[in-house]
């Protein structure tokens, strides 16, 4: 009982003639759409849809066959979500998986309860994008994709939490999620390290600080990136956090905020701590210093990196 909405996004290689030949098998609805943005063909498919509930996934990944089932079942019952992901298989060509890749699917596939998707919100998008089953209701709340300069899925996901609609993931993986050089995600800007840190700041601006003054625990290249995406958006930043890596600070200040180490810190803090820090192995330092200082999770500090 569903139906197989097929946008056709300009594709070379005859996708609509071969569509055709599943017709009569499923309620299948072929629709090419020329030029444009991706986010004008993911919009274009949402419009097309008649269901309560909308599936979406990527033209080159495997969906399993009780995906479906699974995600609707699970959405009926729970009425409190309104946007559910999955976990995810990973796949590649020959050459397998990079253990970049491998520590990403084993981070994205961590993060499942409502509560463990807050902790990881300003981390990375923790819902995978073509494994999303949403109410019908959740997109045209929102409008569907917005802002085609910024990564749409994690954009998306953000306003969700915005609008106060329910994110979760299935805890089986139902997708086979490929991997490939030419992936929409590695080629085009708005998925550039800059492009996720300008909506990290937004988001962070807007959610999480609330018009407080940030602390960015990170003097290195994300920290300083999150620093000036934060003050291009209009958010205050009173200090850096930097560590003494045997021969003290390498700089004083990030882009005009002062650099401190975690022991100058003053016993009330001007405001939340951001931590972005690439470090493998780091977060349990961190928890630690945050438990000595008993600072809250997601009150007073939450990762973003």
């Amino acid at each position: 009982d569903f139906e197989v909405v097929a946008v056709d996004h300009g594709s070379q290689d005859h996708t609509s003639a071969l569509l055709q030949r599943w017709l009569g098998r499923l309620t299948l609805h072929v629709h090419r759409h020329e030029g444009g943005s991706l986010l004008d063909a993911l919009n274009a498919g949402l419009a097309w849809c008649k269901g309560s509930y909308i599936a979406r996934m990527d033209g080159d990944d495997l969906c399993l066959p009780q995906r479906l089932e699974e995600q609707a079942d699970w959405l009926d019952a729970n009425p409190n979500i309104g946007l559910l992901g999955s976990r995810v298989e990973i796949f590649a060509g020959p050459a397998g998986l990079s253990e970049g890749y491998r520590s990403y699917q084993d981070w994205i596939n961590s993060v499942q309860t409502p509560e463990q998707i807050a902790r990881e919100l300003y981390v990375e998008c923790p819902l995978p994008h073509p494994s999303w089953m949403g109410r019908r209701e959740s997109f045209e709340r929102l409008g569907g994709y917005q802002d085609s300069d910024l990564p749409e899925d994690y954009h998306f996901l953000l306003r969700c939490v915005g609008a106060g609609i329910g994110l979760a993931k299935h805890p089986l993986a139902l997708l086979r999620w490929r991997e490939h050089p030419q992936r929409h995600s590695r080629t085009h800007p708005r998925y550039k390290r800059e492009a996720f840190f300008r909506l990290k700041a937004r988001f962070l601006h807007k959610l999480f600080l609330q018009d407080r003054p940030a602390v960015v625990w990170g003097a290195g290249d994300r920290g300083r990136l999150l620093i000036r995406s934060l003050l291009d958006e209009g958010a205050p930043v009173a200090l850096c956090v930097g560590i003494d890596e045997g021969d003290g600070l390498r700089a004083t200040e990030a882009h005009g905020v002062p650099v401190r180490l975690p022991q100058q810190l003053p016993v009330a803090l001007p405001g939340p701590i951001l931590v972005c820090v690439g470090t493998p192995g780091i977060r349990p330092s961190v928890y630690a210093w945050m438990a000595e200082r008993k600072l809250v999770e997601g009150k007073d500090w939450c990762f973003a990196s």
